[in-house]
Order: C-alpha cells, then structure tokens, then sequence
C-alpha cells in the first residue's frame, strides 16, 4: 500500500447552471459531490494527518501507507459540509487557504471569477479582445465549447496574464454574456477568517496557500516574497508549524528557497504520484482526484 496525498477542491450538490450545462467545477474536474465525498472516505484502508508523512521523510524511516487528505482554496462547504464528515470518522485533513481571499475579503480567485461568469451567462456567445492582439469569440451553450472555455487557450491566456490584463478579460467576458461579477462573490465562495480557527478546533489542519493565489513563477522576487510570507504570517497564527500549498502548482527554485528562509515544515505540489522516500519535504507530490462523470 502506498502514501498518497489526495489534491481536493470543491465537494457540492451538482446544479445546472447557465443553458442547463454542468458548472465549471465539475467539468473541470475540481469537484466532487457529497456522495462521491462518501464513497471516498469510506473507501480509504487508513486516512493519516500531514504530520505523518512530514515526520517520516524527516526521520528517513519507512513512510506510513495511507490517504493524506489535502484541500486547496478554502472554500465555505469545507466547513459546512466536509469537516462533518471528517469528524464522523475520526479523520482529519489540511486545508491550505489564500488569506487575502476570504469572506470578507471583497475580492476572488481569478479562476472563481471566470467560471462563476461563464456558469451564469446570459449570452450563449462569449468573446475577448487581448492586447497582443488575440481574439477568443466562443459559444458557451453546449458542452464541447464551454470545456473549451475551461481548458482552452483563453483559460490559458488568463493564467498568464498579468493582474491587469486578467481584469480586463474578465471584464470583456462580463460584457459580452451580460453578467456582472456581484459585490459580494467572496462571501459566496470562501470562509471567513473566524472560520479558519473553527477548522483548528475541529481538529483540522490548516496551510497557506499565497496571499492572492497568484502563480508564484510569474511574480518579480519583491511579489514572491510578499505572497509568500505574508500568507505564512497569517497561518502561523492558528498552525505551530509553516506549511505551503503552490497556487496553480506553479513554482520555481526562488520559491524553494524563499519556503527554506521562512522555515516551511512542507510545501504541497500539483505534481502527480503518489509520495516516496526520495519525496522533497517542500516539492511534495499529490494525487489529482476527478469525479467520475
């Protein structure tokens, strides 16, 4: 039996949305529902804490075989729905969240902002204009091109973009589907700060996972260390130990380094495969988990 570290988002209620069509969690693959949560848990011969793994690539003894359960975003229903569930069977999980994206917080992901824009579409034609030039015009009203508008090369081009120009896109897309971004879509998604300590007293574990999530290789070395350390500053409040989810996956070795200076116990990866004795602490592999649909 091997170690694995399970890379979980979103668990809800499957709910059509814009033109009937799945929203952009599930056909991406970030979301499982409340049943397919079940059937996970149930289905794991061991579920371990984070600290296990930790303490065995830091020992150099034999790795614990078992589920590590880690999820990424901080999202409302960690709480509400699946800490519950975690308790119910004595297991435990860590959630790395962005600790400038929070209920309160009056701003999102823009990975959020995209796919809440295109799952309530009012126009069945989306396009964008970017300023090297490039022209994305697409229908959203079927499943073939609303996976496009998840995977393709805008979704592509927006990740990366640079915070400017991921405004302007979404802006663009806004106008094109007459939708507009509500005021308040942060307390729609994410947890409130008071709720992160509710997670620690669960019996939950929590990380940092950037300020913004931002894509760390494409931040100058000032923005780095600011995502960095300022969400590490903010998770040490409620978690002894520094741990770190990369946002994207996305990392260079300024990023390594930066995690060692700051005294990071683990760093999470979106690197697939499951966790060896050759695992780096701060370059950890996880497992990707996709409903099946």
């Amino acid at each position: 039996m091997s170690t694995k570290l399970l890379m979980l988002h979103r668990v809800q209620d499957e709910t059509p949305m814009a033109f009937g069509l799945p929203d952009c969690y599930r056909l991406r693959g970030t979301s499982l529902t409340p049943s397919e949560f079940s059937q996970l848990l149930d289905g794991q011969r061991k579920i371990l804490c984070i600290a296990d793994v930790e303490r065995a690539l830091l020992n150099e003894s034999p790795l614990p075989p078992g589920t590590v359960l880690t999820f990424d975003d901080g999202y409302q229903e960690h709480l509400a729905r699946v800490v519950p569930m975690l308790v119910e069977r004595s297991a435990e999980a860590i959630f790395y969240v962005s600790t400038g994206l929070h209920a309160d917080s009056r701003r999102s992901a823009v990975v959020d902002a995209w796919y809440w824009l295109l799952d309530h579409a009012q126009q069945p034609i989306a396009s964008i204009h970017l300023p090297d030039g490039r022209e994305f015009r697409r229908r959203l009203d079927n499943l073939k091109d609303k996976n496009w508008w998840i995977l393709g090369t805008a979704k592509q081009a927006l990740l990366e973009a640079t915070p400017t120009v991921q405004a302007e896109m979404l802006s663009e897309l806004a106008e094109s589907i007459s939708c507009q971004l509500p005021d308040q879509l942060s307390s729609e998604l994410y947890l409130s700060i008071s709720d992160w300590q509710t997670l620690i007293d669960a019996g939950m574990q929590i990380g940092a996972h950037g300020v913004t999530h931002q894509r760390l290789s494409q931040l100058t070395d000032q923005a780095l260390t600011a995502e960095i350390r300022g969400s590490l500053k903010v998770v040490q409040r409620y978690s002894y130990h520094a741990r770190f989810a990369f946002a994207d996956g996305a990392y260079d070795q300024r990023a390594i380094e930066e995690l060692r200076q700051c005294a990071v116990l683990s760093a999470v990866t979106c690197e697939s495969g499951a966790v060896s004795a050759e695992s780096e602490l701060l370059r950890l592999p996880r497992l990707f988990l996709t409903p099946k649909m």
